[in-house]
């Protein structure tokens, strides 16, 4: 029983949609306003970054630039 679970899991991890051109050029924008976003946070707000500002932020630019990536892929606005 658990192997037809982890056949179908597999089938619908691998049905993702991605287009890799589109993400890594999306990932790229998302960087360079995060970088951008944190200059800023830290130079004129005042703020001083910690362990958990790194990890937290590198998740999260990754997982917004794939939502980007299908908002933007052709037929993704639905």
């Amino acid at each position: 029983m658990g192997s037809v679970v982890q056949a179908k899991l597999s089938n619908t991890m691998g049905k993702l949609p991605f287009v890799a051109g589109l993400f890594w050029k999306t990932l790229a924008i998302v960087v360079v306003l995060v970088v951008l976003t944190w200059f800023i946070i830290v130079r004129f707000g005042g703020y001083t970054m910690t362990a958990a500002d790194y990890g937290g932020t590198t998740i999260s630019t990754v997982l917004f630039a794939y939502l980007v990536h299908l908002w933007l892929m052709p037929g993704g606005r639905g």
